[in-house]
């Protein structure tokens, strides 16, 4: 009869666990506190920056840790010398992390990603380098990590399943009020302490007098044999064809088909690995002959991913994203290469290479960070030195508009100063923030957004006023109440205000060609129309944004001063005159006295 498993034998595995994997262990607990307390500090809190870095420098801390571990383990070195190695890598990574903008870009996060990957990547090779290869405990190896990472996720959604509907049932049942972020504590805990030391408690020991024998479940053969492979095959008859039709027609490839392709061949290759321990065996003799051959149907599948990736560059330059189709497509080619040439491949060959490409991808001159900021540079460059000698067309100003957004946003408006002839410094000593709209205008240039339609330049007119400071504090001196009106409401209000003892009712309907206003007896013509197409700032949606600039109407009378200031408007323009569709407009309304 079995028997549940003892208090005393739970705490024997965290101890076990705990001596085995300390520094892994720590950073687990130090990210979840840095957590806990990110979710309880102010948002405007100037520390707020500082626990996301500890955070992300704590979650790559503890895949390192572990790598390091699990190589030191494997070669029986010293441990003082693997704690000390612990030390300086992960002080290495906390300095880089930490070495991120106080606001972290999207690029930065992007390098957090990639390192991320690659880190993870070296815990499934890092306990085999020191030590003689053996195929099948490497695949053995990792395809007990992996099914451990699931039963870890399992356990953890039960665990926390369970504890939040015990909360629950307390809070409903004897009327008890818990914390109010108990239940996020509790997944923070869960997922950042008990979720790590479960699964840090099954990662196997890699012995060389005991080495872990394959044991291959029959499930995995069935689900690669007849739904994977038929999946993959169903993709590569789909590609192969396509490459046909472009050679027919001589067409140029769609841009897309680039992920395409490598989300096939990633899937396909990882798909061999899943039968490779038994594809050597008599009765599949078939996989094998698969597996040969279908490296060598992806050569022609990475001719049309170069040309694809090769031709977008040529035509736009470097960004992030070509830059790591680019170098997953070499990655790629060196695998089919490896694997056609090799007589006896070593399947831990993926792993090694996919992770030294990431680190390649993350720091240096021939990062993705420095490639795409240095061709796209050279790009807004060479339209400078253009636009000496010709005026830009459209497309050209949508393009250098592109260009000008992407530096801005990805490396600040200083990167642009050395090449602009000058024509930014007087917008940089006003605003070193200024958005892509204005550098562009400083520059001399509309800005043409990626949905801007040349055919569709004058046909239609918006106008949206942002307010860049939202703790401004603005001066209403001789206003004395104010609403919102939009065009599509009427705004009725019966003795809403009372001011020297005198109520007011306010009255205001579109008509047909113009909207009035009644305060109590009096109407007010607003002239919003006339005021539209007298007024330059509502220019065309394809024309340079003026979402900075605050447009105000001033109407007054023998009764009242009364200011518009204009939130949105938008319409079309037929024979060269503004028709208003939409508008929000703030009303001020002071009484003379």
């Amino acid at each position: 009869m079995s028997r549940l498993p003892s208090l005393q034998n739970v705490f024997n595995a965290i101890q076990k666990t705990i001596l085995r994997f300390p520094l892994e262990i720590i950073a687990a607990i130090s990210g979840t506190i840095f957590a806990i307390i990110l979710n309880e500090i102010n948002y405007n809190n100037p520390n707020r920056e500082f626990y996301q870095k500890a955070i992300m420098s704590s979650s790559l801390c503890l895949v390192l840790f572990l790598s390091v571990s699990l190589f030191f383990l494997s070669s029986n070195k010293n441990k003082i010398l693997r704690f000390i190695s612990s030390i300086i890598l992960g002080s290495l990574i906390v300095a880089f992390i930490f070495s991120f903008k106080d606001d972290i870009t999207e690029t930065e996060f992007q390098q957090f990603f990639v390192l991320n990957i690659a880190l993870h990547l070296l815990v499934s090779f890092a306990g085999f380098l020191p030590k003689k290869y053996n195929q099948d405990e490497f695949w053995e190896f990792n395809k007990q990590l992996f099914l451990r990472i699931l039963t870890s996720g399992l356990y953890s959604v039960v665990l926390y399943c369970g504890l939040a509907l015990a909360i629950l049932a307390v809070e409903k049942l004897f009327k008890f009020d818990f914390y109010d972020n108990i239940y996020l504590y509790i997944f923070l805990v869960i997922a950042g302490i008990f979720n790590t030391i479960f699964f840090l408690n099954g990662v196997p020991d890699i012995d060389d007098e005991i080495p872990l024998e394959l044991n291959y479940p029959k499930g995995l053969k069935n689900f690669t044999q007849y739904v994977l492979l038929p999946l993959i095959t169903l993709y590569l008859v789909i590609l192969i064809c396509y490459e046909a039709k472009i050679l027919i027609t001589l067409s140029l490839p769609v841009g897309w088909v680039s992920y395409l392709v490598l989300a096939f061949a990633i899937t396909g290759i990882l798909s061999f690995l899943l039968v490779h321990p038994i594809a050597n065996e008599s009765g599949n003799l078939w996989m094998r002959t698969y597996n040969r051959w279908f490296y060598f149907l992806l050569i022609p599948l990475l001719t049309l991913l170069f040309w694809a990736i090769l031709y977008r560059i040529n035509l736009y330059g470097f960004t992030h994203e070509r830059y790591y189709v680019l170098l997953l497509s070499i990655w790629l080619a060196v695998v089919v290469a490896y694997f056609l040439i090799q007589k006896h491949p070593k399947i831990k060959f993926i792993p090694i290479s996919m992770c030294i490409a990431g680190l390649f991808s993350i720091v240096g001159p021939q990062s993705a960070n420095s490639v795409s900021k240095y061709s796209q540079l050279s790009r807004f460059e060479s339209y400078m030195q253009k636009d000496k000698k010709t005026k830009l067309t459209f497309e050209e100003e949508q393009e250098l508009s592109s260009i000008v957004y992407f530096l801005d946003r990805n490396y600040g408006f200083e990167v642009l100063l050395p090449y602009a002839n000058k024509k930014l410094d007087a917008l940089y000593k006003k605003d070193k923030d200024p958005g892509s709209h204005q550098i562009m205008e400083s520059l001399g240039f509309e800005y043409r957004s990626e949905y801007d339609r040349k055919d569709d330049l004058n046909d239609s007119f918006s106008y949206y006023f942002y307010e860049r400071n939202d703790n401004a504090v603005e001066n209403i001196h001789g206003y004395d109440f104010s609403f919102t009106i939009y065009n599509s409401i009427s705004f009725d209000c019966k003795d809403c205000i009372t001011i020297d003892n005198t109520a007011y009712s306010l009255f205001s309907e579109q008509k047909k060609y113009d909207r009035n206003l009644k305060i109590n007896e009096d109407i007010i013509p607003l002239k919003i129309d006339d005021f539209v197409n007298s007024n330059s700032n509502f220019k065309s949606r394809n024309n340079s944004d003026n979402s900075a600039v605050k447009i105000n109407q001033k109407i007054e009378n023998s009764k009242y001063n009364i200011l518009l200031t204009y939130i949105s408007a938008n319409g079309k323009i037929e024979n060269n005159k503004k028709i208003l569709e939409n508008y929000q407009i703030k009303v001020m309304i002071g009484i003379k006295k």
